[in-house]
């Protein structure tokens, strides 16, 4: 429901209330001799003030505390909670940070993901395995290109970390 339906809902039940509690109160008043003006007496004022303190508490008992939702839907949506529960953005990091650390600590010049084979959510974010080829590397004589698997895990929105396998230069 929306904020301005929420207003509207509020305003108008508080409306009918306001009604209903001023008719209660004037019917038996009116049952008394109409002729007759006694002015203002401890009756009416009680009679006032018993109206306005129901009128504020209905008004307090429906009025959202949007403060408090606010900062409960902001932790809960934010930081580290962001990146475990989106498993599409935990395949993203890993694929982009096992490709770097293959290029940077392994000598490769290039390095590709080309299948990502599992995805299981952990007690604190995501494990993904997959497979990548490597190729370009002028530290070893022979075969210019090695192929491997890797396990990437992202945790409470840390950096993720990769664990390399078969891949030549990268443990």
């Amino acid at each position: 429901m929306t904020d301005l339906k929420k207003t509207i809902t509020k305003g108008a039940f508080g409306t009918v209330a306001a009604g209903a509690m001023a008719l209660a109160t004037a019917s038996p008043a009116m049952a008394q001799d109409r002729h007759r003006d006694r002015g203002i007496d401890a009756g009416d004022v009680i009679a006032g003030a018993v109206i306005i303190g129901g009128i504020a508490a209905l008004a307090g008992a429906f009025d959202n505390n949007n403060r408090r939702d606010r900062n409960y839907r902001d932790r809960n949506y934010r930081g580290d909670r962001a990146y475990n529960s989106n498993p599409q953005r935990a395949i993203e990091r890993c694929v982009r940070t096992a490709e770097r650390q293959a290029r940077r600590f392994g000598g490769w010049r290039y390095a590709d993901v080309t299948q990502i084979r599992d995805v299981d959510r952990t007690r604190y974010g995501f494990r993904v395995q997959g497979r990548m080829q490597v190729q370009g590397s002028s530290n070893y004589r022979g075969s210019n290109s090695d192929r491997g698997r890797f396990t990437c895990y992202v945790e409470n929105g840390n950096n993720p970390q990769v664990d390399f396998r078969g891949i030549r230069g990268l443990r």
